[in-house]
């Protein structure tokens, strides 16, 4: 039973794989309004025209069974979680970029599966309605309510409003540039508190012929070791924050903007016996990066931290008065019908960047999509107190 379900959500990621490296992008401006309601209307007269014609096309069945129930939300699960565990920004670069999952709700592979399991609740809604006596209301009420969600989601996405916005510490904004790079002012101004990053342990490498080691030494403290192909690598002094006056000099621990990560390195090679000692730095925008080179022509390096944790502290200033919030990556801020997501900041500066992009997000059908959110919370709780109460009159029968 589950085989041409499977088979359909495999031909379903094909299929969004394919148009995201051929098209790129999905850009929902073609379901702006009046086109996103045109287009909902003609999508619902569709469901309805396939479900009347069940009884004779065995195949309508397959759609809303309970297997594709399962596996709709099974696959669109998965990639909820992959939603929520990738960093969301412009990344293109990479397997993760190529398939979009750093943009997911630019994702063909996103949109089609869940456009494929809006389909499937649909249809169960439809069929809920056409046995309404026979059906448990509280669940067909629910399917109803969550089809409502979706088909605003999705329809009512070409009326979205995205401006991008880039705010210094220090410098009240009150607009920014939409995604056809017109400006668009908000109504409200966003002014930059503070920017702060946590950054996960610098890792040395090897580079042999231009290319990084897949090995690699994680420097946590001093006294780590580990191997880098033949060489026995050795951090005798990790520096966190630290800098030095030239290039000559060695580094000294420093509290200072711009100060970089630099680790004292003691290379030995483990069957000459070849001992080879120097700073490895990453660098930043104000100190040079530092490498070891080895007596073999090849290169211990200390590559760019990764941002762990990025965010920024804002004051946000509208006509109901001044307050404070932190916006951080997959963690919005709201205000009023306005989403504002951390996307960006200054890559030279890292952590001591004095900038932040913030993209704000105005949804147009967020009304809509709130009443139904707050009836699927309702509906459940009725759920669950009708099915305790049952519960309970069973055991006391």
């Amino acid at each position: 039973m589950y085989k041409h379900t499977l088979k359909r959500c495999a031909l379903l990621f094909l299929a969004g794989t394919a148009l995201q490296l051929s098209v790129g992008d999905l850009d929902p401006s073609f379901l702006a309004y009046p086109w996103g309601v045109i287009l909902a209307v003609n999508y619902l007269y569709l469901l309805v025209f396939i479900y009347a014609f069940a009884g004779k096309w065995t195949w309508v069945k397959g759609l809303y069974d309970r297997p594709a129930c399962i596996a709709s939300l099974a696959s669109l699960l998965v990639l909820t979680l992959v939603f929520g565990l990738v960093r969301q920004d412009d990344a293109t670069g990479g397997l993760v970029g190529a398939l979009g999952f750093s943009r997911m709700t630019s994702s063909w592979i996103f949109n089609l599966f869940l456009f494929h399991f809006m389909t499937v609740i649909g249809l169960m809604t439809i069929d809920d309605l056409a046995h309404w006596k026979k059906r448990n209301k509280l669940a067909s009420a629910f399917h109803l309510i969550f089809f409502v969600i979706l088909v605003s989601a999705l329809f009512g996405s070409g009326d979205k409003v995205r401006v991008r916005v880039v705010t210094t510490v220090g410098r009240p904004v009150q607009g920014g540039m939409t995604r056809d790079d017109k400006p668009l002012a908000l109504p409200f101004s966003l002014m930059l508190k503070e920017f702060s990053m946590d950054e996960y342990p610098p890792r040395l490498y090897l580079v042999e012929e231009g290319s990084l080691s897949k090995d690699f030494v994680e420097v946590g403290s001093s006294d780590v070791e580990g191997m880098l192909g033949d060489w026995q690598i050795r951090c005798v002094q990790v520096l966190d924050r630290a800098g030095r006056m030239s290039a000559d000099s060695a580094f000294v621990s420093m509290n200072h903007v711009g100060a970089t990560s630099a680790t004292l390195v003691r290379a030995t090679h483990i069957t000459e016996g070849k001992v080879v000692e120097g700073w490895v730095s990453c660098g930043s925008h104000i100190f040079a990066g530092s490498s070891l080179q080895l007596p073999d022509g090849r290169v211990v390096v200390m590559p760019r931290r990764e941002p762990k944790k990025y965010l920024s502290r804002v004051e946000v200033a509208d006509e109901d008065g001044v307050r404070n919030l932190e916006i951080s990556v997959n963690h919005p801020a709201t205000v009023g019908a306005w989403k504002i997501y951390q996307v960006g900041y200054d890559n030279d500066r890292g952590r001591w960047s004095t900038t932040s992009v913030l993209e704000c997000v105005k949804d147009g059908w967020y009304a809509v999509i709130h009443v139904a959110l707050w009836s699927v919370l309702v509906a459940g709780v009725c759920m669950f107190i009708l099915g305790w109460k049952n519960k309970w009159k069973g055991g006391n029968s």
